[in-house]
């Protein structure tokens, strides 16, 4: 080296430093190639509230051996930064890569306290002493559980027959609001019925048809409807259920045939049973399986009506069924 002239120590100087310059360039080329390949993908950065959740395994994708440091509480609304570490090794120069990728996650409750109802129609008479929770079944939030604060509000006038709304609302620890409402229905109390036929029927359906007072209470209001209690209505139409035709010729045979007077109560409610327990079985069935309640009245005196009856129309039917149920 002591021989060599000036300029060639400057030639070898110039190589060993371009040389030393492509490696520096050759590993930084490699150490970019492999830091953009550390890569990862996430679903998306908002977080349920009370949701299960962990930092890698809910990852969409990710390249590289990966660790974290943050931690996310998902029963506590909030942002929460998350640092992921990505590490791979260059093959060609064998060094280590690392790359730190922050995710800032965002929990959040989006979901209203539930409110649950008994029914959707509630009706009580004018003057009742009723509470308007009294159709609340349960409120609760889906994570936090039941909530026992809740409030009503409604315009209704117990004192004052009409139809109103009950509105329930609550609210959750993180600030969400649920609300339901239903229709009460405030009705005047009916009149006691006084009417022998209501009662010699009411007596005859409960005790020797063995219905239950629901479905009874259905018969008697399609039957006032149709003929008032009156089982003697003759025209086209005969009797308490306003049998005609091939139905009204029947009848008079059969009571014959059975030693009862086509004209009277007992004769024409045995000859609807009759027809229930053969031609109308199926009303029947649904008569002897009906919700033995004011509800259950109103249901099945639609369904007598228009599975028994035909009528044109079940309007108010129902709602008489309901009252007479009420009554008894």
């Amino acid at each position: 080296m002591h021989n060599l002239t000036k300029k060639q120590k400057i030639w070898i100087f110039l190589g060993i430093l371009l040389l030393a310059l492509y490696v520096f360039f050759d590993m930084r080329a490699h150490y970019l190639e492999v830091y953009d390949s550390l890569t990862l993908e996430y679903e998306t950065d908002t977080i349920e509230y009370g949701s299960d959740f962990d930092p890698v395994t809910s990852l969409k994708s990710h390249t590289g051996e990966i660790s974290y440091e943050g931690d996310v509480d998902t029963m506590k609304t909030g942002d929460y930064p998350v640092t992921y570490t990505l590490k791979a090794k260059e093959e060609k120069y064998a060094f280590p890569v690392k790359r730190d990728v922050e995710v800032i996650y965002h929990v959040e409750d989006t979901k209203e306290p539930v409110i649950e109802l008994e029914k959707e129609e509630v009706s009580v008479y004018v003057n009742a002493d009723y509470d308007f929770k009294e159709n609340v079944v349960r409120v609760y939030d889906e994570v936090d559980g039941d909530i026992k604060e809740y409030e009503t509000e409604s315009d209704a006038d117990l004192k004052t027959a009409g139809d109103y709304t009950v509105t329930v609302k609550a609210k959750d620890k993180n600030g969400n609001t649920g609300i339901m409402s239903y229709l009460l229905h405030v009705k005047r109390r009916p009149a006691a019925i006084s009417s022998q036929g209501y009662r010699t029927i009411y007596s005859l359906l409960t005790g020797t048809y063995g219905y239950n007072k629901a479905a009874a209470c259905a018969i008697l209001a399609n039957i006032k409807f149709e003929s008032t209690f009156d089982p003697t209505v003759d025209g086209y139409y005969l009797g308490l259920c306003q049998w005609g035709g091939g139905r009204k010729e029947r009848l008079f045979s059969w009571c014959a045939e059975n030693g009862y007077d086509a004209y009277s109560i007992e004769g024409q409610i045995a000859y609807m049973n009759m027809e229930l327990s053969n031609s109308y079985s199926g009303v029947k069935n649904y008569l002897m399986n009906a919700e033995d309640s004011s509800y259950g009245a109103y249901e099945a005196a639609v369904y007598f009506c228009e599975r028994y009856e035909g009528a044109a129309s079940h309007a108010g039917r129902g709602e008489l069924a309901s009252s007479y149920y009420d009554m008894e």
